[in-house]
């Protein structure tokens, strides 16, 4: 009952560190965007009295010249709204901007889990040392599968549907419920948008990706149940390059 517990808790720990994790994921493509791509013109949408809707109208590029039609749709009567398009980023500050932020989701994720985990194994650690009680030293695994299991049934039934219900559904369901591996999710997905475009190795690679948050788990038990401070053995390492600086 108390692993069951736990894991339940991890559960939802997880989806603080998913939503965390989004505007992070997003705040780092904005500064992508912004640092290494440039305005190369933009797209044009007007409106009518008659049409409230905005329609799109065409798109200019700068290195087309001045732009010539602005003024004609104006003459019609035409309320334009223009919005920037973007050059692409290329390849080198995209590989960095992408695993700089994946590395961010990490710490985020272990941060959130290692310290109930530890906590966890260094209690029972205490129960075994002060009265013999036996300790099952796979707990934290199974808390993290515990953890893991609503995304684990999601993902399987959208691939044991993916050419019937979930044929149209787009993979972006699994990939913002698993934030916290979003740049990992997002490169293997190459491209595919629906489930039914998912091949069989993709589908291997998401659910080694649900694993993360078991193996956090367990290690983070484990360090606990030796009863290994990291924080500990950190400020004492920091404190003997003081002195000995």
């Amino acid at each position: 009952m108390d692993i069951l517990k736990k894991g339940i808790k991890t559960f939802f720990t997880t989806i603080i560190v998913c939503i965390i994790c989004f505007f992070l994921v997003v705040s780092f493509n904005a500064l992508k965007i912004g640092l290494f791509s440039q305005d190369i013109g933009y797209d044009v949408y007007g409106k009518t009295e008659e049409n409230a809707d905005p329609e799109y109208l065409y798109s200019y590029y700068i290195k087309d010249g001045e732009d010539l039609k602005a003024e004609d749709y104006e003459k019609q009567g035409y309320q334009l709204f223009k919005y920037s398009i973007r050059s692409e980023v290329e390849k080198a500050p995209e590989i960095f901007c992408s695993v700089f932020s994946q590395i961010f989701c990490f710490v985020i994720l272990v941060s959130f889990i290692y310290n109930e985990l530890w906590k966890a194994g260094n209690k029972d650690f205490e129960a075994e040392r002060l009265y013999g009680t036996a300790i099952n030293k796979l707990k934290g695994l199974y808390i993290g599968l515990i953890a893991v299991v609503p995304s684990a049934v999601l993902l399987t039934f959208c691939l044991a549907m993916k050419d019937t219900i979930t044929a149209k559904l787009p993979i972006a369901i699994f990939t913002f419920s698993n934030c916290y591996a979003y740049e990992i999710i997002f490169s293997i997905t190459n491209g595919a948008v629906n489930w039914a475009d998912v091949q069989w190795w993709q589908a291997l690679v998401y659910f080694a990706v649900l694993m993360i948050i078991p193996i956090i788990a367990l290690v983070s038990y484990i360090i606990g149940y030796k009863d290994i401070s990291l924080a500990e053995k950190l400020v004492y390492k920091n404190n003997k390059k003081i002195k000995r600086g």
